[in-house]
């Protein structure tokens, strides 16, 4: 039987916060661990996990908003000094602009570690995908890996990933719409924004400011009911909501998705292991 599970690495917004690292998560399938998005902080709360960065060979970008990629330099450059040597990287176009960005900023850094010997597989010959269009996903993993368009302020894509016996999806950032649905048909877990829960900071503020920023995020984010609806439309047997701000209230977050989805939800927190199973358990 494969062994699937996700490991919530940074569960956090672009608003910094102890509590919640930038957005990024690990799907492992048996012995393959598979990185979505680079958020701050990712390489840490990689060891953290007891996930070798130098073993994370495929990363998958939802889009490219600084939240989802200020991890990607050292992850790149400080996983290639841990010894990995090879490295896929599947995302919206783009992802090749920024990434050759990042080795341009390095040049003289990874020149001088080379001079000491060390090869430049894995950072000089990274192998880049820019999806020109959703559907399947070819990339060398031996599954099916779908990519659909999101409905975010930049093109965003989810991914659904089907090992055989169990399927995943992971939504990026997105406002509610036909397509993630659609994405996540009968998934076993769907890890989805919901960076419209209820907080402190933003519940009854007096500020214009702040008030005119929430307003603005319904356009490209999910509430808490909002998900449960897309979880139940879509028949998901669990929820796991993620890219919060700080100070959510966590017990409200949950109850405004379980009004409308009745499997299994989990409020997402940094570092939680879930497996993917018909019992979920969550360490």
């Amino acid at each position: 039987m494969t062994n699937v599970k996700v490991t919530m690495l940074g569960t956090g917004s672009p608003r910094p916060d102890l509590e919640r690292s930038g957005p990024s998560q690990v799907l492992t399938v048996d012995d393959t661990n598979i990185l979505i998005d680079c958020g701050e902080g990712t390489t840490t709360q990689l060891m953290k996990a007891g996930i070798p960065p130098e073993n994370i060979h495929y990363l998958f970008m939802t889009h490219l908003h600084s939240d989802h990629v200020f991890g990607y330099g050292q992850f790149l450059l400080g996983g290639w000094g841990l010894g990995r040597r090879k490295l896929t990287i599947v995302g919206p176009k783009g992802m090749k602009h920024f990434h050759e960005t990042i080795i341009n900023l390095f040049d003289e850094d990874i020149s001088y570690r080379t001079s000491l010997g060390r090869p430049g597989n894995g950072v000089l010959d990274v192998n880049i995908i820019e999806i020109d269009e959703p559907g399947e996903v070819d990339c060398g993993l031996p599954w099916k890996i779908s990519a659909a368009e999101m409905v975010h302020n930049v093109l965003t894509y989810g991914y659904r990933f089907e090992t055989g016996e169990k399927t995943v999806v992971i939504s990026g950032d997105t406002a509610p719409a036909p397509a993630i649905v659609e994405l996540s048909k009968d998934a076993d877990l769907l890890v989805i924004d919901a960076c419209l829960a209820p907080t402190a900071v933003y519940r009854n503020t007096k500020s214009p400011e702040l008030q005119k920023i929430w307003d603005n995020l319904q356009k490209e984010h999910c509430t808490p009911e909002q998900t449960g609806e897309i979880g139940k439309e879509a028949g998901v047997k669990t929820l796991v909501l993620t890219h919060f701000l700080p100070n959510i209230i966590e017990e409200e977050t949950k109850q405004q998705a379980a009004e409308v989805f009745d499997g299994e939800i989990i409020v997402g927190k940094d570092l939680q292991v879930i497996p993917v199973t018909s019992t979920v358990s969550v360490s």
